[in-house]
């Protein structure tokens, strides 16, 4: 294909004509484009530069056009299709872009997978297409679809995995929730007509969504006097019943395993400096043996040391990973604790199961290439850290030797995601839903760990920790639209708060310094005891970082937004092991005491916050140096993960088709004690399988066929009517139990005459055959015992018509009333063991 030259690009474009040579490809004119399909508002068009180049890319090569020094871009996308974005829902400047136009209504998510149905039409739309969309298309009406926004964790249940990718896209982040006929566009609900005991809404894949009936509830209590508050439950969700134990009325001993509360536990009973499973972290695949992590005083960089070398060998070469499981060999190791940090104590297992295994983070821009998560080790704590200090742990090391995967991590540091939503509170027009974690940037915070609160001023240090109580999704501004099932948001505006005790290592911010009152005694501003304060922080020896002083009365609690918290407040001795703080010593030996800071890594999580902001892909473009949070339902989404432990995650599981999901919803319904027949589970998977009724296949007399006087007659034959009208249908009496005998007969003595073709009479379009008229002609079972040879089965006409012939036939059952002969045992080795049935007929 020839090209030509751009010589004037779009000034709002951003990559095309910046750098480098460009050449513009025009497109075929071949398209299967719907323009009908186009989403309305909150829907807005949105810049196409990005599928113009990568499309252009791919096509290039395909066509192998490519040349050293040239980049490539579409002319126009193909005609009916477009993109889109929506802003996610509370996040002001975060939006997502989505192509429009394929004909059966669905949208794609991604460049990626628009590709396969790209490079289908400029073939010439030969063949079949193979994308995402065009997989299992069926002829629907065009339906337009409204989605979710991409982070909006209020409009459906929390996900750990999303759709088929042969279908639409993934629910973790986004929601079919709109359609409209063909014709005009109607702004009008569309009414659905649902079955006895549907949920009220469901999710993009067919769950149940419960925060909408929550939602129902509310806008039925409006005007009470009280709101409602409700524990959240989804017994109809198989994710949620896989991870939860769960009781109903008809099933009292669900066998379930209460999975997130178990991992809750865990973590309520180790140390705040232990990695969590879904965090990242920066670690060493390679730790060199009887050395120590230690800071280089000289140039403040970190390296190992050898205590009996006496001298440092250099940097550990680091990376950026996630923790994907962490150690199950509690019960025989004991929990991770401080001599772990530093050194590694003996155990008794390996590590495969005494330690972590931490995977090499892939890159969350590209969604193609994710071969990095298979580049995993199972480490002790020694070779781990947290992310946040990246800035201490890479100082000396030249940028252009870090490991890809460290501005990988980096580039989720504004990733934010909640979890385990468990408990609705509300009063029209507000509701809030708790939760007992939430991961913020590379760490996870659940109620009651102490985190470090960001401080107010820049040139300030940090002072303030909240021991946490309370994580809660707050639903503001609800509409009676909001409750619609159509409608893709729960509320108007949203937002995330924590709520608990508000502590300082300041003492000019206690809360009776700081109040109005002139006449308030400094004398009275006492620091907190310390048996509260081992009582109330979870980490082991907070005192250690100086005495603390209340923000609050007793009887308040203080409340912060997500993005004011740090991260986690770790022990003082960590953090004293980590900055190098034990290393120092007196004069005289003795280990000076020296109490750790609180801000110790706060540059690096500010700079890691601006840098995720500007690297992020996902996020619409920011000022220098602002924040822009990436909202998520799941770990596995926010972090745009294929694989953890091997097993495919989120949008990237292609387990989860509509038959998978619908199977596991019938699974359900059976665990829930519901009954079914068996119909209605098989009709699931035969729905596939032609009627043998109108194949033409059909076995048997044809429907309306009747017996006269010894023959068939079926519909059609000449004369039917006739003959079925004028004829007295000849009467069968129910056969005798002597008649059962001869039935019998007939079905096991009367074979071989079944081999000869020439016995079957009547037309060869009949399937009839005319009854046995000797038996003396059939060699029976008594003559040699032969095994007969059935070359074909005798219809069911056959079958009665010997039931009812003369009783000359009854001649050959004389066997069937004839005692049936032992037999006789034993083997070959033993007496009898030469036995041989057939020797018996000759005597």
């Amino acid at each position: 294909m020839s090209g030509k030259y751009a010589a004037h690009p779009d000034p709002q474009w951003e990559i095309i004509g910046r750098r480098g040579h460009w050449q513009v490809l025009p497109i075929k004119p071949y398209s299967d484009g719907d323009q009908r399909t186009w989403p309305p508002k909150p829907y807005r068009p949105s810049s196409e530069e990005r599928h113009l180049v990568n499309l252009a890319k791919v096509w290039s090569e395909k066509m192998g056009i490519q040349r050293l020094g040239f980049e490539y871009y579409l002319d126009k996308l193909p005609l009916g299709y477009a993109v889109f974005e929506i802003d996610q829902h509370g996040k002001t400047g975060v939006a997502y872009k989505r192509l429009f136009g394929h004909r059966s209504g669905k949208y794609y998510d991604s460049i990626l997978r628009f590709q396969p149905h790209f490079l289908w039409l400029m073939s010439g739309m030969q063949g079949i297409c193979e994308c995402i969309l065009c997989g299992n298309h069926k002829a629907e009406p065009i339906k337009r679809r409204i989605r979710h926004p991409a982070e909006s964790i209020l409009v459906t249940r929390e996900q750990r995995a999303t759709l088929d990718p042969f279908k639409s896209e993934p629910s973790s982040r986004s929601d079919s929730v709109a359609s409209r006929a063909t014709g005009a566009i109607s702004a009008r609900p569309q009414r659905h007509i649902k079955a006895v005991g549907a949920p009220y809404a469901l999710d993009a894949e067919g769950t149940e969504d419960v925060f909408k009936d929550q939602l129902k509830r509310l806008e039925a209590n409006k005007g009470g006097k009280t709101g409602i508050e409700d524990d959240i439950r989804e017994p109809n969700s198989i994710d949620w019943r896989a991870e939860h134990s769960w009781t109903t009325q008809s099933v009292h001993d669900w066998p379930g395993v209460d999975h997130v509360q178990r991992s809750l536990t865990l973590i309520e009973h180790q140390h705040a400096f232990v990695p969590r499973v879904g965090e990242l972290v920066l670690f060493c695949p390679i730790f060199l043996h009887e050395h120590y992590l230690m800071l280089d005083e000289k140039t403040q960089e970190y390296k190992f040391y050898s205590f009996e070398q006496k001298c440092f060998h250099g940097s550990p070469v680091w990376r950026g990973g996630v923790i994907a499981a962490v150690p199950s060999a509690i019960a025989t190791d004991g929990p991770v604790d401080f001599p772990d940090i530093q050194d590694l104590p003996s155990k008794q297992t390996n590590l495969n199961t005494g330690g972590f295994r931490v995977e090499t983070f892939p890159d969350p821009n590209d969604e193609e290439d994710k071969s990095m998560s298979k580049q995993y080790r199972y480490l002790p704590l020694r070779n781990i850290r947290p992310l946040s200090h990246w800035q201490m742990l890479l100082r000396g090391i030249p940028r252009t030797e870090w490991h890809p995967s460290i501005e990988y991590a980096l580039t989720c540091m504004t990733s934010i995601s909640l979890l385990e939503k468990w408990y609705f509170k509300g009063d029209w027009p507000y509701a809030t839903i708790r939760c007992k974690g939430i991961y913020i940037g590379p760490e996870l915070i659940t109620v009651g760990d102490a985190v470090r609160i960001a401080p107010r001023q820049k040139a300030k240090g940090c002072s303030d920790v909240l021991v946490v109580e309370s994580i809660r999704l707050h639903l503001d501004d609800i509409k009676p639209e909001h409750v619609s099932p159509d409608s893709p948001l729960l509320s108007t505006r949203s937002y995330i708060t924590l709520v608990g005790r508000g502590y300082t290592t300041d003492r000019s911010r206690h809360y009776q310094l700081q109040a109005a009152d002139a006449n308030s005694q400094p004398s009275g501003a006492q620091a907190v005891p310390q048996d509260e304060v081992k009582t109330v922080f979870r980490p082991v020896g907070s005192a250690i970082y100086g005495h603390w002083y209340p923000l609050h009365a007793p009887h308040h609690r203080y409340e912060i937004s997500h993005d004011q918290i740090l991260g986690r407040l770790y022990e003082a001795a960590a953090v004293q092991l980590w900055t190098g703080l034990l290393q120092r010593k007196r004069a005289n030996g003795d280990k000076d005491d020296i109490k750790p800071s609180l801000d110790y890594d706060l540059k690096g999580i500010q700079e890691g916050r601006v840098y995720a902001t500007q690297a992020d892909e996902r996020l619409a473009e920011a000022k220098e140096g602002s924040v822009l949070w990436y909202w998520a339902d799941t770990r596995a989404e926010a972090l745009d993960l294929q694989t953890v432990n091997g097993l495919e995650v989120g949008k990237y599981d292609k387990t989860r088709d509509k038959d998978t999901l619908e199977l596991w919803r019938t699974h359900l319904k059976i665990l829930n004690g519901q009954q079914f027949s068996l119909d209605t589970i098989a009709s699931q998977y035969t729905s596939n399988f032609p009627d043998s009724e109108q194949s033409g296949n059909r076995r048997g007399r044809p429907t309306g066929s009747k017996v006269i006087e010894g023959k068939l007659y079926k519909p059609g034959d000449p004369g039917y009517d006739d003959i079925i009208g004028g004829a007295v249908l000849e009467l069968q009496s129910t056969p005798s139990k002597h008649k059962g005998s001869q039935l019998a007969g007939a079905a096991l003595v009367s074979t071989d005459e079944e081999d000869d073709d020439e016995e079957v009479s009547g037309d060869g379009g009949e399937d009839w055959y005319d009854t046995v008229e000797a038996s003396a002609e059939s060699q029976t079972i008594e003559e040699g015992r032969s095994v007969p040879n059935q070359k074909k089965p005798k219809t069911k006409a056959e079958i009665m018509a010997s039931a009812v012939e003369d009783e000359d036939i009854s001649e050959d059952e004389d066997w069937y009333n004839d005692h049936i002969p032992l037999v006789r045992g034993g083997t070959e080795e033993t007496e009898g063991g030469d036995y041989d049935p057939r020797a018996e007929m000759d005597d």
